[in-house]
């Protein structure tokens, strides 16, 4: 293919992001909160081996992570469906697609899970396949509205299926987290304000790899209909 459609994918998200700064919202929100909970669950020494306390911050990172995902995610479908992304359009997806979501994601951490255990073992090999044939899954979920298994087999068979377009939206995305992350690093040293704009410039990252995945997954669904 069709790398165009990779490179349509990454200027339309550019352009999207900017017109709806709104989408970064609920990753800072949801993730402030996720981090207010996480340290008033914080055991009272270091050292506290609390298994349930421990076990509750995990539970209280994943719901922040589907609620932020499968936000972020209906708000991205919305900008590339009508170029406008409501709160709406997170909150609809949210109660819609969150099951699919969960699913999904659970699917994701095992896999991804194992692929870093053998990373070592493969020069990070291991690492790049699991985004290769992963990085549609959640577009599938929430977009495609397929159940989590099936939105797994979905990414996988879009990878299959269009493996250049497919490497150069994981390279792409790789290679901008690579260099905003340095930046969000050096911005995280100011004074005062250094955290809270580290947080935005980590969420704009989020948000734009979401657009351009959500994207590609559309432009996908538009050519099998088309088929």
């Amino acid at each position: 293919m069709k790398s165009g459609s990779a490179r349509a994918a990454f200027a339309g998200s550019l352009r999207l992001v900017f017109r709806n700064p709104a989408i970064i919202v609920p990753g800072l929100v949801i993730g402030a909160l996720a981090a207010l909970v996480s340290a008033v669950l914080q055991p009272a020494q270091p050292l506290d081996s609390n298994v349930f306390s421990r076990l509750l911050q995990g539970v209280v990172q994943l719901i922040a992570s589907i609620l932020s995902i499968a936000y972020t995610t209906g708000m991205a479908d919305a900008a590339w469906r009508d170029g406008r992304a409501r709160f709406s359009d997170g909150a609809r997806a949210f109660r819609r697609d969150a099951g699919h979501v969960l699913v999904a994601m659970l699917l994701l951490l095992a896999i991804g899970f194992v692929a870093a255990v053998a990373a070592p073992y493969t020069l990070g090999l291991s690492l790049f396949v699991y985004m290769f044939f992963c990085i549609y899954t959640m577009a599938a979920a929430v977009a495609g509205e397929r159940p989590g298994v099936l939105a797994l087999r979905e990414s996988i068979d879009i990878a299959f299926a269009r493996p250049l377009t497919t490497l150069l939206v994981v390279a792409g995305i790789v290679a901008i987290a690579f260099a905003m992350g340095l930046l969000a690093e050096v911005l995280g040293r100011t004074p005062l304000v250094g955290p809270l704009v580290s947080g935005v410039v980590v969420q704009i990252v989020i948000a734009y790899a979401t657009l351009v995945v959500v994207g590609e997954y559309r432009a996908v669904s538009v050519a099998k209909g088309a088929a």
